[in-house]
């Protein structure tokens, strides 16, 4: 009974949610770069938050504009890219070759 307890308290213990900061909004990002923060430092605070913009090219333009620095453009374009393979990766590993996931099987629904 002691070894179900345990058990028990550790499916517990591991199902508890940890706080983590909200991630960063556009806006965050311009005040950051104009309180004078360097790019390695807002580029810390991104990866801290774990911040991911889906961002099109004029918001890019703009967020330059508004005075972020290169780098953290950069940045901010290969964690999307990253977020994008990721969630790329999850759906393969969810699917799998019965639905057509992994090659060119014949089983699975069709490809579009």
């Amino acid at each position: 009974m002691r070894t179900l307890g345990f058990w028990l308290l550790l499916s517990l213990a591991a199902c508890a949610t940890i706080d983590s900061p909200p991630p960063l909004t556009g806006a965050d990002i311009v005040y950051l770069a104009k309180s004078g923060r360097t790019a390695p430092q807002i580029i810390d605070e991104l990866r801290r938050t774990d911040t991911v913009l889906f961002l099109q090219a004029s918001d890019m333009v703009n967020l330059h504009a508004a005075g972020v620095p290169a780098e953290v453009l950069d940045y901010l374009q290969r964690a999307q890219i990253e977020e994008i393979r990721r969630r790329e990766r999850q759906q393969l590993m969810y699917w799998g070759p019965l639905h057509g996931g992994f090659g060119n099987f014949p089983w699975g629904p069709p490809r579009r």
